[in-house]
């Protein structure tokens, strides 16, 4: 039985730290990020989204946007309840749409936020090919027989569509609400991701009128920054922004 992923959690202060993952990834997209924030000293959660971290592709497509809004609600609320008043929060994409989602409700706590190669403005993305590749793989290791695959996977691309829309429509209310944030906005973007079209980070950082944002291309990287040929320097322009942020005297 192949491990399935796990949530990170580390208590180090009470400066805390939100990374959210991917549209069918898990815990694992930013672990490594995670492990530098906690070497940094600095308190980092990263949860696994409903339906997400198991061997059926079919649990993302049961689970809503709405679910996720909540996980991260509930996500926020289990770190106050752990005595972190103060938090910054980030996601690789659609996680990012989640960080922003939650930058733009006005929790006081919320005190920073940053997207990884997140599609907050819509531009072509080969989001549907890629879900089913990754679909039709989970079911290959498992020994489906082909006939059980086959069902499984015609159920996923009848499904995923409606969810896929719930998700830019999450992203297009992130996006009109962008001009209104205060907070300081980290935006990094791999300059190789065929994933979503990468400019679309650009009309991010236009939107952020009202805030300074940090900037950040990688042009050798692809649409999982977290993992890719230049994650050390991505984590360390992460570090660098969470480090300058205005954290509490007793943090």
């Amino acid at each position: 039985m192949e491990n399935l992923p796990k949530p990170f959690y580390s208590k180090k202060s009470q400066r805390g730290v939100l990374l959210l993952h991917a549209y069918s990834g898990s815990a694992n997209d930013v672990r490594m990020l995670a492990r530098s924030l906690e070497k940094a000293n600095y308190t980092v959660y990263a949860p696994i989204l409903s339906g997400h971290g198991t061997l059926e592709p079919l649990d993302i497509l049961t689970a809503s946007v709405e679910q996720w809004r909540q996980d991260v609600r509930d996500s926020v609320a289990y770190l106050k309840n752990e005595g972190i008043t103060q938090l910054a929060v980030f996601g690789l994409s659609m996680g990012g749409i989640l960080a922003m989602d939650l930058l733009t409700e006005d929790d006081p706590a919320i005190i920073a936020g940053g997207v990884f190669c997140s599609p907050l403005f819509p531009g072509s993305n080969r989001v549907t090919e890629s879900f089913l590749r990754y679909s039709e793989g989970v079911y290959r290791k498992q020994g489906l027989a082909q006939s059980v695959a086959k069902e499984r996977l015609e159920q996923l691309a009848a499904r995923q569509p409606e969810q896929l829309q719930a998700i830019e429509n999450l992203a297009a209310k992130a996006a009109q609400k962008l001009p209104n944030v205060t907070q300081p906005v980290y935006i990094a973007q791999g300059g190789a991701d065929q994933m979503i079209d990468p400019t679309t980070a650009y009309r991010t950082l236009q939107a952020l009128s009202q805030t300074d944002a940090s900037f950040h291309w990688f042009a050798k990287s692809g649409h999982v920054i977290t993992v890719a040929a230049e994650h050390q320097q991505f984590e360390a322009t992460v570090g660098q922004f969470i480090e300058n942020l205005t954290w509490n005297e007793e943090n």
